[in-house]
């Protein structure tokens, strides 16, 4: 998929900020060297982060990350109370945590602090000025019938993540906004350079993708101004907050919901028998493969989290999957999912029953999909872990017959 938007964005002051997203790499590699756990998840390669998560839990409920700044917690009670007390009242970094320089970049659209998301949110609830659908159903229908439209496109050999996944995210999206069809296809070429708004406040993009993404959210933002049916200040952000929140997270659910059944002995095999299973698949990979790793949130005002006293202008991050692991919660506890106080308010509806819908799509269309090569993790993904490609193979298995 080619993006439409390169490095051309409009930028404030491009040396400083250049030069803040390097210092800021840097220490957090510095602190991956020096044994923090929360470095380590931080620097976001190509493995698997369970181990630099556990060892945060090991360092009790509520873990100091000196050199990045920021409390860190996999305990499934302090995440509850991060996500539900009014003093985490906005995603973090706060910008004035950077002494004056120019932050690195991070989403105009997605800084929504609780009353703002509450304001919001009824203009993308099903049923409300913003959405087509009027149920979770609908949305599952309608992403079906993009999902064959995308699958009939490929051939017996393509990249699940960019090339099926990725694909269906804009035209379902633009659908349920109403956009005219005219606007569609500008609306799924502006989306790949959108990739990086979730990952960028924690984890310094390089350069070139943040300009990029920068430019392409600003031209999102245009787009929608135009083309909306019921357009205003409220429903613009609204809808672009939707967008950008909804179309990667999404794409990475259906990702790993696939890889983790390649991985289960017979689990792809299994659901290509029964494909309304594909509910179950969706729950699993939320449970064990979130397609959000890391909630931040900055303190507003003075609190006190796990015993310790938080200063206003403090960070915290909830480590998703490994509160999800928290050996001492309840059996029957629901995963953490899409934190939805603030952004993920606006669009969490929508990406579990278009991830369904894409799964079931998949087992019916390609019962003999398997993996055809290693998927390979995004660098600098930390808070997604998105598939920079994942190769799949359409064929039937070797031994099915009819």
């Amino acid at each position: 998929m080619r993006s439409e938007l390169l490095a051309d964005g409009p930028g404030r002051d491009i040396a400083r900020r250049a030069r803040r997203n390097r210092l800021t790499r840097a220490a957090q590699w510095f602190a991956g060297l020096e044994a923090d756990p929360y470095g380590l998840v931080l620097r976001a390669g190509t493995g698997e982060p369970t181990a630099a998560e556990e060892a945060v839990r090991a360092r009790g409920p509520l873990h100091h990350s000196p050199l990045t700044g920021t409390w860190v917690t996999a305990d499934r009670a302090v995440a509850r109370e991060v996500t539900g007390h009014p003093a985490f009242d906005a995603p973090g970094p706060a910008p004035e945590a950077h002494g004056g320089d120019p932050p690195p970049f991070r989403s105009a659209v997605l800084g929504l602090d609780r009353a703002a998301a509450a304001r919001l949110a009824p203009l993308t609830a099903f049923g409300g000025p913003l959405l087509w659908a009027d149920d979770a159903a609908c949305v599952e229908k309608r992403a079906a019938t993009w999902s064959r439209t995308v699958l009939a496109a490929l051939g017996d050999r393509f990249d699940l993540a960019e090339d099926f996944a990725r694909r269906l995210t804009g035209p379902v999206l633009a659908e349920q906004l109403g956009l005219p069809e005219a606007a569609h296809e500008r609306f799924t070429r502006l989306l790949p350079d959108c990739r990086h708004v979730l990952d960028a406040p924690l984890c310094p993009q390089t350069h070139a993708a943040a300009r990029a993404a920068e430019a392409a959210e600003g031209a999102m933002a245009g787009l929608l101004r135009e083309a909306l049916h019921a357009s205003t200040a409220d429903t613009v952000r609204a809808a672009t907050a939707m967008a950008l929140s909804a179309a990667e997270p999404t794409a990475v659910l259906i990702a790993n919901a696939v890889r983790l059944l390649f991985d289960e002995p017979g689990g792809w095999r299994r659901l290509a028998a029964d494909p309304e299973r594909a509910g179950e698949a969706v729950a699993h990979a939320l449970r064990t493969a979130p397609p959000v790793r890391l909630e931040s949130r900055t303190v507003r005002s003075a609190v006190t989290l796990a015993g310790t006293g938080l200063p206003a202008g403090a960070r915290v991050t909830v480590l998703v999957a490994a509160v999800n692991r928290d050996p001492l919660a309840a059996p029957d506890d629901p995963p953490l999912g899409l934190c939805t106080d603030l952004h993920f308010g606006l669009s969490a509806h929508l990406v579990e029953p278009v991830a369904r819908a894409a799964l079931r799509t998949l087992a019916e269309t390609l019962p003999g999909l398997r993996a055809d090569g290693d998927p390979v993790t995004r660098l600098r993904s930390p808070v997604l872990r998105a598939p920079a490609s994942q190769p799949v193979a359409a064929g039937p298995f070797p031994e099915w017959r009819g």
